[in-house]
C-alpha cells in the first residue's frame, strides 16, 4: 500500500465514522423530536378545536342571556328590591280592607335567594278582589308567589281569606355578607 492508498482509506473511515455519528443523532435527537413535535401538535389542534367550541358556546349563551335579561329586565332588578312589608300593605290596602302578614319560614337553604314565606290574612268585600290583587302583584317590585292553599271563609257581609305567600329576594354575591343579611333580616321578621 502506498501513501495516496493509505489516505483514502483513512479518509472514507472518517466520513464512514461521521455518517455513522450524522445517522445516531438523526435516530436518537432528531426522530424523537419530530415525534414529541407531532404528538404536541395534534394535542394543541384538539385543545383549540375544544376552545373554539367552547368560546362558540359561550358567545351562544352569553348572546341568549343579554336578550333575556333585555326582554325580562324587570324581573331581573325586582330580585334585586329588598323586601318592604309596609310597601307591600300599602299596595295590597287596594283590594283588601285588612291586611295581616305572619312569617312562616325564612329560608336560608338556597344559595343564591332569600326566600320569605309569610301567611297573609285579609277581609275582603268579594272574591274578585282577591283576584285582582292577584293580577296586580305583578306591578309591585318584588318577585311574589301566591301559594295554595287559598281560604275563603264567610263573616257576615265580609270574606276573610287566607293564603301564603312566598317573597324571593337576592342574596349577596358573597356568602358571608347573605348570611350577615339574612341574620340582620330575620330578627325584624321574628320580632313581627
Amino acid at each position: 500500500m502506498n501513501l495516496k492508498e493509505v489516505r483514502l482509506v483513512r479518509m472514507l473511515i472518517w466520513i464512514l465514522l461521521y455518517l455513522v455519528v450524522v445517522f445516531l443523532l438523526i435516530f436518537a435527537v432528531v426522530i424523537p423530536s419530530v415525534k414529541e413535535y407531532k404528538r404536541v401538535n395534534g394535542e394543541y389542534t384538539r385543545s383549540k378545536a375544544e376552545f373554539m367550541a367552547a368560546e362558540q358556546e359561550h358567545d351562544e349563551i352569553s348572546d341568549r342571556l343579554k336578550v333575556l335579561q333585555g326582554k325580562h329586565r324587570k324581573i331581573t332588578e325586582a330580585f334585586e328590591n329588598r323586601w318592604d312589608e309596609k310597601l307591600f300593605i300599602e299596595s295590597a290596602g287596594r283590594f283588601f280592607q285588612k291586611v295581616d302578614l305572619k312569617p312562616v319560614d325564612l329560608n336560608l337553604s338556597d344559595p343564591h335567594f332569600k326566600i320569605y314565606e309569610l301567611n297573609a290574612m285579609t277581609k275582603m268585600e268579594s272574591p274578585q278582589n282577591f283576584y285582582r290583587f292577584l293580577d296586580a302583584l305583578s306591578s309591585l317590585p318584588y318577585v311574589i308567589q301566591a301559594d295554595f292553599p287559598i281560604a275563603f271563609r264567610a263573616e257576615k257581609s265580609e270574606i276573610e281569606g287566607v293564603f301564603r305567600i312566598r317573597v324571593f329576594e337576592e342574596r349577596g354575591e358573597k356568602g358571608q355578607e347573605a348570611s350577615e343579611e339574612s341574620n340582620s333580616s330575620s330578627a325584624p321578621m321574628e320580632n313581627r
